[in-house]
């Protein structure tokens, strides 16, 4: 067994990680996929990657995705016919290690929550969820142009001009600190796959969102509207001028995901077409708990 990280993966090892990928979705009735853009790490230096091999053969893979220095999130898969055979505990190990070495507290282990094996696995790690994540898919025979816009709003394409009033919209919206906030926001104005918006009502900075470009799909994330102006229908508006620009792709995988404790954002993103496909389960964990003594 031998294991390698990949911190900017080549199209080879991609190709057998979205392989392996199959194999798991169709054994374990799989619907989500692997995160495989490393331009949101706040480091390019992390393995975003690492594959497990027995001889030749890919046996395991497990993504690493950290944009902020507190917390990794780590999603595996092993090929059904190499499990309990350590596999999974190995590429475990491997990422601890690579959290470590860039100061990483905590590993979040993301798990599908129909995932037989995948739920027994974390719970003889003694581990049960911390919080539950819905991804959402909107719903393509839904049309976006009905959803109401407040007159006066409008979303732009948003630069490094926009970051101080960015910044200050998502750290009101999501709780954070500004520095948190604004290293976010910067990867994102830098990554080859996002698009960062910023939404003007009347000229007044509002809100912010972004899209993100897969494979085969594309996402809204990071959608706030600051509490100043919230209740006045501009999160609706958001999403129906961020579906408009997303329908200009010829993706029509469209995502969104949500916490399942933000019920208002649940409603919302529900009542704008999107329906609920994916429950994924986050296990914490020290990642002193899978380092060498």
């Amino acid at each position: 067994m031998r294991i390698e990280a990949y911190s900017q993966p080549e199209l080879s090892i991609v190709q057998q990680v979205r392989a392996l990928e199959r194999v798991c979705q169709a054994h374990d009735q799989l619907k989500g996929t692997l995160f495989l853009d490393p331009s949101l790490n706040f480091s390019p230096e992390i393995a975003s990657l690492l594959v497990c091999y027995e001889e030749d053969a890919l046996v395991g893979a497990m993504t690493l995705f950290a944009p902020m220095q507190e917390e990794a999130e780590l999603i595996g898969l092993t090929h059904p016919d190499f499990r309990r055979r350590g596999v999974f505990y190995a590429l475990l190990c491997a990422a601890a290690q690579q959290a470590s070495a860039f100061a990483i507290p905590d590993l979040l282990l993301v798990c599908e929550a129909q995932s037989l094996d995948g739920v027994a696995t974390l719970a003889a790690l003694g581990a049960t969820p911390e919080f539950s994540e819905y991804s959402l898919s909107y719903e393509t025979e839904r049309n976006p142009d009905d959803l109401p816009v407040p007159n006066g709003l409008l979303l732009h394409p948003a630069t490094s001009a926009d970051l101080d009033e960015m910044v200050r919209i998502s750290a009101a919206s999501f709780d954070e600190s500004l520095s948190r906030a604004k290293g976010f926001l910067e990867q994102t104005l830098h990554s080859d796959h996002r698009t960062q918006y910023l939404a003007r009502l009347d000229g007044v900075p509002v809100g912010i969102g972004g899209i993100g470009d897969e494979e085969d799909s594309t996402t809204i994330f990071g959608l706030a509207v600051h509490p100043d102006w919230q209740g006045r229908g501009i999160g609706r508006g958001m999403i129906a001028l961020l579906l408009g620009e997303m329908r200009k792709s010829e993706k029509r995988n469209i995502l969104i995901e949500v916490n399942s404790a933000n019920a208002n954002a649940l409603h919302l993103y529900l009542s704008c077409g999107f329906s609920s496909t994916v429950t994924n389960d986050y296990y914490r964990f020290p990642v002193t708990r899978f380092l060498p003594l």
